[in-house]
């Protein structure tokens, strides 16, 4: 079983993503889910005193997909990816999946999840429903994250590889 091609992949979640806006009035997104579950956890904090319960879902639809994964990692044909990365800098092949690394992707995982809701949203939701809301912050942000991202690829990584 192949993963879907980024020609039908990407399509698929443009249209999803203002079909749930329109349809539906709800804006997909990760992060958000992590307000409804810092609102759990942190109901002192004044950032997370609101009606959480409205957004239930987003958490629900978070749990959805990390369940999904497993599903498919155990029970297709695809399971774990062997992660080996070759470029003019060498070959780079990491058991990614040890238990030290997973704490490491859980911590990383929880503090870039906060700091994408307490910036009020992430890279791909800006690009992703900011777009589809034709909001101007978030066409300026995606042009931003682009050039930095070729900024980063041109001039930054191949200069640490130099030293």
């Amino acid at each position: 079983m192949e993963p879907l091609a980024w020609y039908i992949a990407g399509p698929l979640i443009g249209i999803t993503v203002p079909l749930l806006l329109v349809l539906r009035g709800k804006q997909l997104g990760i992060s958000s889910g992590f307000r409804v579950l810092g609102a759990q956890i942190f109901s002192r904090w004044e950032y997370f005193k609101y009606d959480w319960k409205k957004d239930l879902w987003q958490l629900e639809f978070a749990l959805g997909l990390i369940i999904a994964s497993v599903l498919i990692v155990n029970f297709t044909e695809l399971g774990i990816p062997e992660i080996t990365t070759e470029s003019e800098y060498g070959v780079v092949s990491k058991d990614i999946y040890e238990l030290e690394n997973g704490i490491l992707f859980f911590a990383g995982a929880v503090l870039i999840g906060f700091g994408a809701r307490y910036a009020d949203g992430c890279t791909a939701g800006h690009c992703i429903m900011g777009n589809a809301q034709l909001a101007p912050s978030s066409a300026i942000s995606t042009v931003f994250f682009f050039v930095g991202g070729l900024i980063a690829t041109y001039f930054i990584v191949p200069n640490l590889f130099n030293s």
